[in-house]
């Protein structure tokens, strides 16, 4: 098994767009953004990959961000990386900034299902390593390739010309493999939230937000 890594380019869009909407779903079956904007899941693509295209740094789904791991010449798993705050702005906002500018109308409408939401943010560590949507296709799993993913993003990351003194993972409660994962590459529980609001189980697939950290 050779294992190789490499920046993200266009071609790998549709892959890395899988990635994000398995780590949206976290394992259940509720589309965050689906039930949020009341959408299709089409149109939950299509979101993702007009956000993508508008190469926003500093925040999740920006695609130059993102390093894939192959096998043997395949793509079998992905993550982005950036450091919290250094676009400016937080990463939250600026995905909220986009989303509400593409959508106009449907993020209106979704004003009270947005504030649901609020209930559930854990605010990111200034200045830290942001580790997200990660993911490894289902035929590559149980090889520890997110772990070699990290591992190699935080050493990638360790060389720049100022490096950041944590990495941050944030992920719903129910993961518990992906707890136990990222366990092992040295993270440790720093906060977490529950939300009270019974309504969040219409828009995710767990009422518990954890933010786990590595010192570097």
């Amino acid at each position: 098994m050779i294992i190789t890594f490499r920046k993200a380019v266009d071609a790998d869009i549709d892959f890395i767009t899988d990635g994000i909407i398995q780590a949206e779903l976290s394992g259940g079956t509720v589309l965050p953004y689906t039930a949020l904007f009341n959408i299709s899941r089409e149109e939950t693509i299509s979101l993702i990959h007009a956000i993508m295209e508008e190469d926003i740094e500093g925040q999740e789904w920006f695609l130059p961000g993102f390093t894939i791991l192959e096998v043997n010449g395949q793509p079998a798993a992905c993550l982005n990386n950036w450091i919290e705050g250094n676009a400016g702005m937080g990463s939250g906002l600026l995905k909220a900034q986009a989303m509400s500018w593409i959508l106009k109308e449907k993020w209106k409408q979704a004003a009270q299902k947005l504030e649901w939401l609020k209930t559930l943010q854990l605010p990111r560590i200034q200045t830290a390593m942001q580790l997200e949507c990660i993911y490894t296709k289902s035929e590559f799993r149980g090889l520890g390739l997110a772990s070699k993913l990290i591992e190699h993003c935080i050493k990638e990351t360790s060389t720049s010309p100022a490096p950041p003194k944590t990495a941050e993972i944030q992920l719903l409660g129910n993961n518990e493999s992906a707890l136990h994962s990222y366990t092992k590459c040295g993270f440790l529980l720093r906060e977490q939230i529950t939300s009270a609001r019974p309504e969040i189980l219409t828009l995710l697939a767990h009422n518990t937000r954890v933010s786990l950290v590595k010192p570097l």
